[in-house]
């Protein structure tokens, strides 16, 4: 059996900022509770922390007309979530991050019989938004429509921020209390929205987090199938035959290999040679001049450099030290 509730007088709650506060609904016929800590953390922005305990198949609705940016972080369980404003239907997992520009708070909450869940939540108000955010956004023209037409946007990222995650976490178990913990909460609060504006700014204009290179969705793709290229080692590609085998140009190679890996594509390329090369010469069915030739070099002694650059050993010590463990043996 499934079960309907509406949280009454939640609008009430989330709508007076001007004191931290605690509201407890205990779900009728023993289906669980609800409870929401509100803290105040500026007069723009507002925190909820939000527990959920339910006994049965829930679906619990609640409306606000509180407006601004909503940033959701769901730190422990699973649930549906629909938005009435324009109707979509988000399965929340562990760990994911919901952020949705709204002007009204419409919302319907599968939960799954003996569910627990909890999660953050960070209102930035429009005062906020006007400073920080939205002059940064470009074609806001759709964002403010559906503003107006009370129709919630959410900012969807290809690619999940697991910094946010653990701010979040550090702000639902703040460890301090009193002046300590209103400091600590405004430092963390502020790293987290940093984060999250940064992220959707640079998603939303086609940058990439360091908002200084256009590198959009299709060149990420291409970057990581390019990385994976490169590590399988079934073959050795130039920087130019690499270009052409993900469709991207050598600057936004070297450049997004940088932003993403934190390496170089030829930093790569030589230590998955190196790596392969050691196998090869441990296994004792190749000579040294073989395995220069499988990992692509022309020159037996421009590969034994380079071997000995990044292992600190010459290959032919490397070989000495296999004979000599296996006559032991």
């Amino acid at each position: 059996m499934s079960y309907k509730v509406n949280l009454e007088n939640f609008d009430e709650f989330m709508l007076e900022s001007n004191s931290s506060e605690i509201i407890n609904f205990k779900l009728p016929k023993n289906l669980g509770s609800f409870v929401s800590k509100k803290e105040i953390v500026s007069k723009d922005i507002l925190m909820f922390k939000t527990e959920t305990s339910i006994n049965e198949r829930l679906t619990l609705s609640s409306r606000s007309f509180v407006s601004g940016l909503s940033i959701v972080v769901n730190l422990g369980g699973k649930f549906n979530y629909l938005d009435k404003s324009n109707n979509t239907t988000l399965n929340i997992k562990e760990n994911r991050i919901i952020t949705k520009y709204i002007n009204e708070y419409d919302s319907v909450l599968d939960f799954d019989k003996n569910s627990k869940n909890n999660s953050l939540c960070l209102i930035l108000r429009d005062e906020f938004l006007e400073k920080y955010f939205l002059n940064k956004i470009e074609n806001t023209d759709e964002l403010f429509k559906n503003y107006r037409n009370n129709v919630s946007t959410t900012f969807e990222k290809q690619f999940q921020n697991y910094k946010i995650v653990s701010l979040a976490k550090e702000l639902y178990n703040s460890p301090f209390e009193g002046e300590l913990n209103n400091l600590y909460i405004q430092s963390k609060v502020f790293e987290l929205i940093y984060e999250e504006l940064n992220s959707i700014v640079n998603e939303h204009n086609n940058l990439c987090d360091c908002g200084c290179s256009k590198i959009n969705y299709e060149d990420k793709l291409a970057l990581y199938k390019a990385k994976e290229l490169i590590e399988k080692a079934d073959e050795f590609y130039s920087l130019e035959q690499l270009c052409k085998k993900v469709a991207i140009n050598e600057f936004k190679l070297k450049f997004g290999f940088k932003e993403l890996f934190d390496t170089t594509p030829g930093a790569l390329v030589l230590k998955t040679r190196m790596e392969k090369a050691k196998v090869l010469l441990s296994t004792g069915e190749y000579n040294i001049s073989e395995v220069s030739k499988l990992i692509g070099y022309k020159y037996q002694q421009s590969f034994s450099t380079a071997f000995f650059k990044h292992f600190g050993v010459l290959p032919k010590d490397l070989v000495k030290s296999r004979n000599y463990y296996f006559r032991l043996k």
